[in-house]
């Protein structure tokens, strides 16, 4: 599947424009660590693959990275990411 838009894509959850083979949906992006590194969460979908889960890492000196994950392992690096909050705020 192709599109020019993401209007024009048929998967109508997909937030990608122009020409694209793989579906997004922005989840959410945060700048963090003293204003260096972005990170990102996104829904995607390869053509003819399952959803899964994206999470992505760049900084200003170096290529971004992304971790594909599966949804049921993206819940447990959630639930891991919310206790370590809790702990490093005690």
């Amino acid at each position: 599947m192709t599109a020019t838009t993401n209007d024009e894509c048929v998967l109508k959850w997909c937030n990608e424009a122009g020409e694209h083979r793989t579906h997004r949906q922005y989840v959410m992006s945060s700048v963090c660590w003293h204003r260096t590194w972005l990170v990102g969460v996104n829904v995607a979908q390869p053509e003819g693959e399952p959803r899964r889960v994206e999470f992505t890492a760049a900084s200003r000196w170096a290529a971004p990275v992304a971790v594909t994950l599966q949804p049921d392992e993206a819940e447990a690096v959630g639930q891991a990411l919310i206790e370590a909050a809790a702990r490093a705020t005690r």
